[in-house]
C-alpha cells in the first residue's frame, strides 16, 4: 500500500491523478468514490496502517476529514478550472451563479475583472448542509446557470437550473500531489521525532514527568512509574498534585524559575529532582521534571571512582602535554606517534624522571585502544609476591587474608586496553616467565586457580637499566627481552635537551605559583645559567621538585642563582652552616655523632627529592637497602 491515497469523486479526476503521479515519480494509490462512500473507503485505508496522507476534492474531502485522523489534502479549484466551466456555462446564456466555500468565492474578483462580467455569488458556511440553501439563493437572485462542484451542480438541476461541473485540471492535481508529498515528509519527520522521544523516555535512567499549563501530566515514563507506583495510563491527564504531591512541579507554572538539584522523597525513595519550565513567547506553558534515585547516583559515582580514577586505570597525558622543542625530544615524539598507530609491544628506555610514563600514556591515547583502560604498575615498588598477586590476581582462598570471591589482576583489568610495566628490569626471573606467557599465549591464570582467562592487552614496558647487558649477565630473561623489545623508544635525558630546561622550568614555576596562590616569580639570567649548567641526574622529576621548592621558598620577584643552588642542594642550608661554625654553642661542634646524623639526614632528603620520593630508587643511589632507608627515616621522625 502506498503512503499517499487519492480518492477521486469522478473517473476523469482519477485518470488525471494516475497520469500526474506517474510523471512526478510518486507512488500513489488512486480510487474512485464520492461523499459517504469516499469517507468509508478512507476509514478502511486508515485502519490498514499503510496510508499516511489522503488527497480528495470538494464535499468528499470534507467528509473524509471528519472520518479519519489523517491529513487530508483538498484538490484546489484554480482559475483555469473556473474559466473552463464559465465558457461552457455561457453556452446556456443567462446570468451565471456560483455557490462555494469562501476561498473560492474570494478568488473570483480578479477573474470578474478580466472577463468584464459579474457572477451571482453565494458563500457556503460549510460544504454539506448549506448547499441547498445556497442554490435557492442563487435562483432567487436571478441565476439561470450554476457552475460548481458535483454536489452543487446536481442540486442546481433539482431546482430546474442548468449546471456545469467545475472539474479540476492537471495543474490543480499537480499542486495537490506536491502538497501531499510535502505533508508526508513532515509527517515522517514528526514520527521519527516521536519515536526518538519515546525511546529516550522509555530507556532513560531518570524519571521524567511533563505537565501542561494547567498542571496536568502529559508525559510519565517507566522510571516515574517505578518511583511513584502509578501506571502511566492512570497518571496521564491527572493533576500532578494528585499523583506526586511532593514533586511540587506545578509551582514553576507560576514562578517560571528552574529549580535544580532539589532533594525530595517520592514514596519511600529519596531522589534528586530538576524542574525546568517550558516557556513559549515569554509565557510558561508547561514544566518538565526529572528524578534521579540518590542511592543509584551514589552507587554509580562510587563505581566510576573506584574503577577509573581511584585505581588510575585511565591515561592522563597526551602528546600535547609533552613539552619541549629540542630535536632529540621531537624525534622521540615522532617515533612515539608512529608506534601509537600499531599494537606492537613497546620498550621505553630512559633515565629516572625523564618522562617514560608520560610517553606511555600518550601512546595509549593516540592509539586504537584509546577507549580501553590504561593500567600502570611500577615493578620496582612492590615485593615479588605482592606484585604477582597484583598482576595476575588470585582466587578465593588462595592464601590467608585473600578477599572473598578473589580479585582480578591488572592484566585482566587492562583487557582491550594497555598495561604499562614500569621498571620491568627490576622484576624477578620467576615473574618474568609468567609475563612472557601472557605475551605469547594471551592468557593468565590467577593465583590459587586452575582456570585460564584469556586477555587482550597491549604491553608498554619501561626501564632505566641496560636490559641487553642484563641479558648477557643472565639477570634478565633473553626470551622476554626480545618479546618486549619489538619497538624501542629512547627518551633523552634532560641535560641533552638544551633550552628545554628553561621552558620546563618556567612552566613548572608558574604552575606551582598558581597552586600556592603567590605572585609568579621570574628566573634571573644568573639563575638560568645555573639551570643550564646543572647535570639533572633526576631529570624532569628533579626539575619539577626544584621549581616547587623555589615557588615555596622564594620571597623575591626574581629567582637568583643562589636560590637555584639552594633548591638543588648545592649550597649549604642554614642549619648545616650553623653546625660547621659551632651553632648555638651547646657543644654541637664537638658532637661528632650528632653532626653525622644531621648530615646523613640532609643527604637522604636530597636524594629523595631528586627521585621524586621513590624510596627504592633513593636506596639504590645511596647504596643501602630499602629497609635501612626506612629505619633511618623512621629514626629521623622520632627525633623531630
Amino acid at each position: 500500500m502506498a503512503d499517499i491515497a487519492f480518492i477521486a469523486p469522478y473517473e476523469d479526476l482519477a485518470h488525471i491523478a494516475r497520469q500526474v503521479s506517474h510523471e512526478l515519480g510518486l507512488e500513489v494509490d488512486v480510487y474512485v468514490a464520492r461523499v459517504q462512500d469516499g469517507a468509508e473507503l478512507a476509514r478502511t485505508l486508515a485502519k490498514k496502517n499503510g496510508c499516511q496522507v489522503i488527497v480528495s476534492r470538494g464535499v468528499t474531502a470534507w467528509l473524509i476529514q471528519q472520518a479519519v485522523d489523517l491529513p487530508v489534502v483538498d484538490v484546489p479549484i484554480g482559475g483555469y478550472d473556473i474559466l473552463r466551466a464559465y465558457y461552457q456555462a455561457k453556452q446556456f446564456g443567462g446570468p451565471i451563479g456560483i455557490a462555494d466555500v469562501p476561498d473560492v468565492i474570494q478568488g473570483l474578483e480578479s477573474l470578474e475583472a478580466i472577463l468584464g462580467e459579474t457572477f451571482i455569488k453565494y458563500t457556503l458556511k460549510d460544504q454539506q448542509d448549506d448547499i441547498r440553501r445556497g442554490i435557492m439563493a442563487l435562483k432567487e437572485a436571478g441565476a439561470e446557470v450554476v457552475i460548481g462542484k458535483i454536489a452543487m451542480a446536481r442540486e442546481a438541476r433539482n431546482f430546474g437550473l442548468n449546471s456545469v461541473i467545475i472539474t479540476s485540471g492537471k495543474e490543480a492535481v499537480i499542486q495537490a500531489l506536491k502538497e501531499a508529498e510535502r505533508v508526508l515528509q513532515v509527517r515522517r519527520q514528526e514520527k521519527r521525532r516521536a519515536e526518538q522521544l519515546k525511546a529516550i523516555l522509555d530507556f532513560a535512567y531518570d524519571g521524567i514527568i511533563a505537565l501542561d499549563e494547567e498542571g496536568r501530566i502529559t508525559v510519565f515514563n517507566p522510571v516515574a512509574e517505578k518511583l511513584s507506583g502509578w501506571r502511566a495510563e492512570d497518571a496521564i491527564g491527572r493533576p500532578v498534585t494528585e499523583v506526586i504531591p511532593a514533586a511540587q512541579c506545578h509551582i514553576l507554572l507560576k514562578t517560571g524559575k528552574p529549580e535544580l538539584g532539589e532533594l525530595l522523597e517520592i514514596g519511600s525513595t529519596r531522589v534528586v529532582a530538576n524542574r525546568v519550565p517550558i516557556i513559549v513567547d515569554d509565557r510558561v506553558v508547561g514544566v518538565v521534571t526529572t528524578f534521579q534515585n540518590i542511592s543509584s547516583l551514589q552507587s554509580l559515582e562510587h563505581k566510576v571512582r573506584r574503577r577509573l580514577a581511584g585505581r588510575g586505570h585511565v591515561a592522563k597525558y597526551s602528546f600535547n602535554d609533552i613539552l619541549g622543542e629540542s630535536p632529540e625530544l621531537k624525534e622521540a615524539v615522532r617515533l612515539a606517534r608512529e608506534y601509537a598507530a600499531v599494537q606492537s609491544t613497546v620498550l621505553i628506555y630512559g633515565e629516572t624522571g625523564s618522562g617514560k610514563e608520560m610517553f606511555a600514556h600518550a601512546i595509549h591515547l593516540a592509539g586504537p585502544r584509546r577507549d580501553g583502560p590504561f593500567v600502570a604498575v611500577n615493578c620496582a615498588a612492590l615485593p615479588e609476591n605482592l606484585l604477582e598477586s597484583e598482576l595476575f590476581g588470585y582466587a578465593e582462598g588462595a592464601f590467608t587474608g585473600a578477599r572473598k570471591g578473589g580479585k582480578p589482576g591488572l592484566f585482566e583489568l587492562a583487557h582491550e586496553g594497555t598495561i604499562f610495566l614500569d621498571e620491568i628490569g627490576e622484576m624477578s626471573p620467576r615473574l618474568q616467565a609468567r609475563v612472557l606467557r601472557v605475551l605469547e599465549e594471551g592468557e593468565i591464570m590467577r593465583l590459587g586457580d586452575d582456570r585460564i582467562i584469556p586477555v587482550n592487552v597491549r604491553v608498554i614496558a619501561a626501564t632505566h637499566r641496560n636490559l641487553a647487558q642484563m641479558v648477557k649477565e643472565q639477570a634478565f630473561r633473553e626470551d622476554l627481552y626480545y618479546r618486549i623489545n619489538v619497538l624501542n623508544l629512547e627518551i633523552p635525558p634532560l641535560r641533552n635537551r638544551g633550552s628545554d630546561v628553561l621552558l620546563l622550568a618556567e612552566h613548572f614555576l608558574q604552575e606551582f605559583c598558581r597552586q600556592l596562590q603567590r605572585p609568579v616569580v621570574k628566573l634571573s639570567p644568573e639563575a638560568t645559567r645555573e639551570l643550564l649548567q646543572y647535570r639533572w641526574p633526576g631529570n624532569i622529576r628533579e626539575l619539577r621538585n626544584c621549581m616547587e621548592r623555589l615557588a615555596l621558598r622564594c620571597r623575591e620577584k626574581t629567582v637568583s642563582a643562589i636560590d637555584v643552588r639552594r633548591a638543588l642542594g648545592l649550597e649549604s642550608a642554614p642549619e648545616v652552616e650553623n653546625l660547621s661554625s659551632g651553632g648555638d654553642g651547646k657543644g654541637l661542634g664537638t658532637d661528632l655523632a650528632g653532626q653525622v646524623n644531621i648530615l646523613e639526614r640532609s643527604l637522604i632528603l636530597r636524594v629523595l627529592a631528586e627521585t621524586g620520593g621513590n624510596k627504592a630508587e633513593a636506596a639504590r643511589r645511596l647504596g643501602v637497602s630499602r629497609t635501612t632507608l626506612w629505619r633511618k627515616l623512621k629514626g629521623e621522625n622520632k627525633g623531630a
